[in-house]
């Protein structure tokens, strides 16, 4: 008895665990015409073992990329509101090191010659 106690728990902790994660689809792609603008999609949707994920997204960033000059460039957006922001920095096209001050309306990058950098604000 204690045995068939068990194996019934166990089926239906299963059951449970396994149906959490069902719940409707991830939306489709978006579809992009042969030259035309690539569609931007703000769809999100999570799913776990537990069940629906609560996810949020920041639909103002304050991320990009840009391309060095001679080593050095100026990233000039308002999103940057001081010297206390905190931002990532790192180089995308080699493994050099990079250096980023933000300022009031400005973002300072410095690199290695014509590298490509990505940077992001980090709320």
């Amino acid at each position: 008895m204690q045995r068939m106690v068990v194996i019934l728990t166990a089926l239906v902790a299963f059951g449970t665990i396994a149906a959490s994660g069902c719940g409707s689809p991830a939306p489709p792609a978006p579809r992009h015409d042969a030259g035309g603008p690539v569609a931007d999609s703000r769809n999100i949707v999570a799913q776990s073992v537990f069940g629906a994920a609560h996810v949020e997204a920041n639909l103002n960033q304050c991320a990009g990329r840009i391309e060095l000059h001679q080593g050095a460039a100026t990233v000039n957006d308002a999103c940057f509101t001081g010297d206390t922001d905190v931002v990532v920095c790192t180089d995308a096209s080699a493994p050099n090191p990079v250096m980023c001050a933000a300022h009031r309306g400005a973002l300072t990058v410095a690199g290695t010659g014509t590298d490509t950098v990505s940077f992001a604000r980090v709320q």
